[in-house]
C-alpha cells in the first residue's frame, strides 16, 4: 500500500509523531510504502532526517504538476492539517486526480484554528489526534451524518521506560523544596493567563522549571516578572531531551488557556509516561488524557489550580502514587505501536473507497482571504462564544495567524483589507 502525506513541513509535535511511527513501522516490518510531501523546506530538520532514516521518501517544495503525480501514484492521500496557509493554498489551486483521502486533524477544531467542515465532508474518513475534537460544534453535522467516518488515533507518545530510573524519589530539589516542570508553548495563545498567580498563591515555597522558548520582551516573561514570588519561577529555554528536563521533578504543572488549540498534548503524555503527577486545566484535551484523582489533577478555575497545587506540596507520597498510575496507562494507550495499528484498521477502511475526485475549491474557498475566514469559522459568522473577529485573531497561534497567511500570500489584497 502506498501512503502519500501531505504536511506543511515536519517541525513540532507533526514531525515528532512521524517519526515514532516511521521508527516503529521499520522495526516491525510494515510492508507499506510511505511518502512525504511537504510544502516547505523544514526549519528544525531533525524528525525529518529521522523519517528518511527510517526508510521514508521525502518530497519538499515540488510544482503543482508533480503534486499531482505524486497523488495519482499514492492509493491513500493522508493530509497532515493543522491550517497551515499552505496547504490550503496546494488542495484549492491544483487540479489533482481522483484518490482516496484521509485527513489527520493536529488541532482540536474547538476553538481557531478550525478544520473547515467541508473539508471534513469531502473526505474519506477524518481521524483526530484526540477524541476531544469530536466536541467541535462546527463539525456536529457532518459526524452525525456520517460517523463511520470519524475516528481518532493518539499522536502524543509516551517516553521510553529506560528514559528515567525506575526509582524516582520526590523532593529531589535543592533543600527537600518542591520542583515542579512546564514543558511546552511559553506564550499566552497556549499557556494559561493565571498560570503565574497560581504559582505565586501557594502558601508554602516551592520552583517551577518553564522549559520553552520565552520572549524576555513578551507578555510571558512580563507576567513573571509582575509576581510577588518572581523568584519561585526559572525560565530554562529550549530542551532537546525532555526527559532530562523532567527528571527529579515533583509533579507537571500544564496549565493551559482554556480556548487553546492543542490536541494530542505530547509534553503532558511525556510528563505522565515517566511518572509524573499533572496538574491541568478542565479543558477537553486535557480530560481526555487525565483523569481527575486517578492518574492526575484537574481544576477548574485558578483558585482551585492554588489549592489543588498546594496539596501536591504537602502530600508527596500521594502524588507520586498518582503519577505511578499515570504512567502504567499512558503505556497501555499511547504508543506508536497502538497508532499504527489504528492506522492500518483505517487505511483498510479507506482502500474500501474508489478513488474520486474532490472539489476543494467549494471546500476551502477561493482565496487566501477566504481560506484565513475558514481557519476561523467564518468573518461575519465570529461573534458570541468566540468573540469578536480581532478578539479571535489574538489568540489564534503565530502559525496560522492572519499574520502568517500575508507572509504566504503576501500580494493579496483581499488579506491586506481585512488586516486593515
Amino acid at each position: 500500500m502506498r501512503i502519500l502525506h501531505v504536511a506543511a513541513h515536519l517541525g513540532g509535535g507533526v514531525g515528532k509523531a512521524h517519526a515514532a511511527l516511521a521508527e516503529a513501522r521499520r522495526a516491525a516490518g510494515t510492508a507499506e510504502d510511505h511518502r512525504f510531501l511537504l510544502l516547505e523546506t523544514p526549519r528544525d530538520a531533525r524528525f525529518a532526517e529521522r523519517i528518511a532514516a527510517a526508510g521514508c521518501t521525502l518530497v519538499v517544495a515540488p510544482p503543482a504538476a508533480e503534486v499531482a503525480a505524486l497523488v495519482g501514484a499514492a492509493d491513500v492521500l493522508q493530509v497532515e492539517w493543522w491550517g497551515h496557509p499552505r496547504l490550503y493554498g496546494v488542495f484549492a489551486e491544483t487540479p489533482l486526480p481522483a484518490h482516496r483521502l484521509l485527513l489527520w486533524s493536529h488541532v482540536s477544531g474547538l476553538a481557531p484554528p478550525l478544520l473547515p467542515p467541508g473539508l471534513a465532508a469531502i473526505a474519506d474518513l477524518t481521524a483526530f489526534t484526540s477524541a476531544c475534537s469530536f466536541e467541535a460544534e462546527n463539525l456536529a453535522a457532518a459526524i452525525a451524518r456520517r460517523p463511520q467516518a470519524f475516528a481518532a488515533v493518539n499522536s502524543g507518545f509516551g517516553l521510553a521506560a529506560s528514559s528515567l530510573p525506575r526509582s524516582r524519589k520526590p523532593r529531589q530539589g535543592s533543600g527537600g523544596m518542591p520542583v515542579f516542570v512546564m514543558l511546552g508553548t511559553l506564550d499566552f495563545a497556549k499557556l494559561h493567563r493565571g498560570f503565574f498567580d497560581v504559582v505565586d498563591a501557594v502558601a508554602r515555597d516551592l520552583r517551577v522549571r518553564l522549559f520553552g522558548h520565552v520572549d524576555p520582551g513578551g507578555d510571558v516573561a512580563a507576567a513573571a516578572a509582575a509576581m510577588r514570588h518572581p523568584e519561585r519561577v526559572v525560565f530554562e529555554g529550549h530542551v532537546a531531551d525532555p526527559a532530562a528536563a523532567l527528571h527529579g521533578a515533583d509533579g507537571f504543572l500544564y496549565l493551559l488557556s482554556r480556548d487553546h488549540y492543542g490536541t494530542g498534548e505530547n509534553a503532558l503524555v511525556e510528563a505522565m509516561s515517566l511518572g509524573l503527577c499533572p496538574l491541568v486545566f478542565a479543558n477537553p484535551a486535557e480530560r481526555a488524557i487525565v483523569e481527575d484523582r486517578a492518574t492526575g489533577l484537574v481544576a477548574n478555575t485558578v483558585e482551585e489550580a492554588v489549592r489543588r497545587l498546594a496539596w501536591m506540596v504537602d502530600n508527596p507520597a500521594d502524588v507520586a502514587r498518582l503519577g505511578a498510575e499515570a504512567a502504567r496507562r499512558i503505556a497501555e494507550s499511547h504508543s506508536p505501536e497502538a497508532s499504527l495499528a489504528a492506522f492500518s484498521a483505517l487505511y483498510r477502511q479507506v482502500m474500501a473507497a474508489p478513488p474520486r475526485r474532490r472539489a476543494y475549491g467549494r471546500a476551502l474557498g477561493a482565496g487566501p482571504a477566504d481560506w484565513f475566514a475558514a481557519s476561523v469559522g467564518g468573518i461575519a459568522e465570529t461573534g458570541s462564544a468566540a468573540g469578536s473577529l480581532p478578539q479571535v485573531v489574538s489568540r489564534l497561534p503565530s502559525k496560522g495567524s492572519l499574520r502568517h497567511f500575508r507572509e504566504c500570500f503576501p500580494g493579496d489584497a483581499a488579506l491586506q483589507a481585512l488586516a486593515g
